[in-house]
C-alpha cells in the first residue's frame, strides 16, 4: 500500500511532511492512533494519543512511540522494529509532530487525539514518552 494510501491527509512544513494517519487495532486488539513524518524520502510512523490531567478530563497530546515503517506496525511490532534516527532526523520530527498537533486545531474536522468535549479540552502541550524514538549513536562513536 503506498503512504499516500495509509495517511489520511500530509500537511507541509519547511523541514518535511506530516499527516495524523489514523487509527489501527493492534493485535494486542486495543486502538491506537498513528501519526506519519516524511524527512527526505524517509517515511516514518508511530502512535499518538491523549495523556490526560489528573482531572482525567483535560489532556495533552502525547507521541508514545515513533520510527515504525509503516502504520500496521504501531502496538504490533516490538520497539526494536523501528528505525533509528539521527539527533538531526529526531529534532525535525519534533518539530514536525508538534507542528502538525498545532496545525490540527484548526482542521473543520479535528482528528480524534484533538477532539474535544464539553468539560473536556486539550491543554496545548505535546509530551514525547521516554524511549518514544530510538537514536543512532554519534559517527564515530564505538559504544
Amino acid at each position: 500500500m503506498a503512504v499516500e494510501d495509509e495517511t489520511s491527509c500530509w500537511v507541509d512544513f519547511p523541514e518535511g511532511r506530516a499527516c495524523f494517519s489514523g487509527g489501527i487495532r493492534g493485535v494486542d486488539e486495543r486502538g491506537h492512533e498513528t501519526v506519519a513524518v516524511s524527512i527526505g524520502k524517509q517515511n516514518y510512523f508511530g502512535e499518538v494519543r491523549r495523556s490526560f490531567m489528573p482531572n482525567g478530563q483535560d489532556f495533552n497530546v502525547e507521541i508514545v512511540s515513533f520510527g515504525f515503517p509503516s502504520k500496521e506496525y504501531v502496538g504490533e511490532a516490538p520497539f526494536e522494529a523501528r528505525h533509528s534516527l539521527t539527533s538531526v532526523e529526531l529534532e525535525t520530527a519534533r518539530t514536525l509532530l508538534v507542528g502538525l498537533v498545532q496545525r490540527g486545531l484548526s482542521f473543520a474536522e479535528r482528528p480524534r487525539v484533538l477532539t474535544e468535549y464539553p468539560g473536556s479540552r486539550f491543554m496545548g502541550k505535546v509530551v514525547f514518552r521516554e524511549g518514544w524514538a530510538l537514536v543512532q549513536p554519534p559517527e564515530g562513536n564505538d559504544a
